[in-house]
């Protein structure tokens, strides 16, 4: 099915724009450079566009449509009114004329990404879960399944309360609300509890607000408060479905970016041989796990791991076997850890574990587990001890420190025959 767009405007730079944005996405165009060249057209002809320059040569864009609108039918078109004033200025003027968008001349690939968002509006599949507030009955149906024709997923609530309780209870890709509701609240006031909500990710939510606000300095506020789009009623299904698709596609953009991040923030954590957390993520994380316990005063210990005659095992059977010991070791001590607890291979053959609410007797026992179920685990029939150092976080100590303390008790731990326990004491600092 083809698509006809009607563009009028006086300046020939901008009209070439048009036609050619127009016609490189598949739409057939009419151009003309005056009101009257247009409105002399054939009236049988039907358009899904019409844009218009607000200032033309013979007519102001607002008489124009009024006068177009006598002899064609444009109900079904999208009306754009084009404009080189800021278009916060004009909109509710031009809307009030029947136009249903406004942009800046000037802001062409806008116009360019809007048009192509509103023909793929014909075959658009929302597949999203939108919260709908509206307290007028036969409005809250009508949109709803409009919405549900796109198929989206629609949970319509009249009011902020039950809208703020659906809100905790399910997860959203976009919120359209109402800004004037029965009682004492509006829009507003759901607008500030999802923005100020725990949940970071649950706070970003889109929000799309639909108002017969006049008030442009009101208009104006809905977005300063956290919305993040407005429609004036009574509004076009195409332009309420081009921005709701808009805002759900730029809300599943976010959540992929999150996500890549997430996924590299990861990757740079990571020791990606073994899995475990690398060195670097010791000494961001380790600080928290120390003030933590420093403020909760509850008891902390430290372990260092270090894997004996590792360089024996690389000489000896290869550095391909190496990393399967390196691997399995790593294995153990994850499987051997309680869920609140750290363990990062720190370099080569060490590693470092962090226990918290575990003061330096329990450690103790905790690490002897560890020597022996890694002595246990034989990966490729290779025989595997470990030494362990152990420190208990003292008043005056801070990452650095408390790793120290463990690392001198796990040189004594060698110098007294490897594959053993050693705790630090004062002794050793001496």
């Amino acid at each position: 099915m083809s698509i006809n767009a009607l563009i009028v405007d006086s300046t020939k730079y901008n009209r070439d724009m048009l036609e050619e944005m127009l016609t490189a996405i598949g739409v057939n165009c009419v151009v003309c450079e005056t009101g009257k060249e247009a409105l002399a057209r054939d009236g049988r002809r039907q358009y899904d566009f019409i844009i218009v320059s607000r200032h033309l040569e013979d007519v102001g864009a607002e008489l124009f449509l009024v006068r177009f609108r006598e002899h064609h039918y444009i109900d079904d078109a999208l009306t754009i009114m084009l404009t080189s004033e800021p278009v916060k200025d004009i909109y509710y003027e031009a809307n009030k004329a029947g136009y249903k968008l406004v942009f800046n001349k000037k802001d062409f690939p806008a116009i360019e990404h809007f048009l192509l968002g509103a023909i793929n509006n014909r075959t658009i599949d929302l597949k999203a879960r939108i919260l709908y507030v509206d307290d007028t009955k036969s409005a809250a149906e009508r949109t709803s399944t409009l919405l549900r024709g796109y198929q989206a997923t629609v949970k319509q609530v009249s009011d902020v309360t039950s809208a703020i309780e659906a809100f905790q209870q399910q997860e959203f890709d976009l919120i359209i609300t109402d800004y004037y509701l029965d009682g004492d609240e509006t829009g507003d006031d759901l607008i500030s509890y999802v923005r100020d909500f725990e949940d970071f990710d649950k706070a970003r939510i889109p929000i799309l607000v639909l108002s017969m606000e006049s008030n442009q300095s009101k208009r104006t506020s809905f977005l300063r408060n956290g919305a993040n789009d407005y429609i004036i009623k009574p509004y076009d299904n195409d332009e309420l479905i081009a921005r709701a698709s808009n805002l759900i596609a730029h809300k599943k953009l976010f959540e992929q970016f999150r996500k890549q991040q997430q996924e590299l923030l990861k990757l740079a954590m990571s020791d990606q041989l073994t899995g475990l957390y690398n060195r670097r993520s010791l000494f961001e994380i380790g600080p928290k796990y120390i003030s933590d316990a420093v403020r909760h005063e509850y008891p902390l210990s430290l372990l260092v791991i270090d894997i004996d005659h590792f360089k024996a095992v690389n000489d000896n059977y290869g550095h391909a076997k190496g990393d399967v010991v390196l691997k399995k070791t790593g294995e153990v001590m994850q499987a051997s850890l309680r869920s609140g607890d750290f363990v990062a291979r720190f370099g080569g053959e060490e590693f470092v574990i962090l226990l918290t609410h575990c003061g330096q007797a329990d450690a103790m026992v905790m690490a002897e587990m560890l020597r022996k179920r890694t002595a246990e685990s034989r990966p490729d029939d290779v025989v595997v001890t470990v030494s362990i150092g152990v420190a208990e976080l003292a008043p005056d100590d801070d990452l650095d420190s408390l790793f120290g303390k463990a690392d001198l008790a796990v040189y004594k731990a060698k110098d007294l025959g490897r594959n053993r326990v050693e705790q630090y004491t004062s002794d050793e600092s001496k």
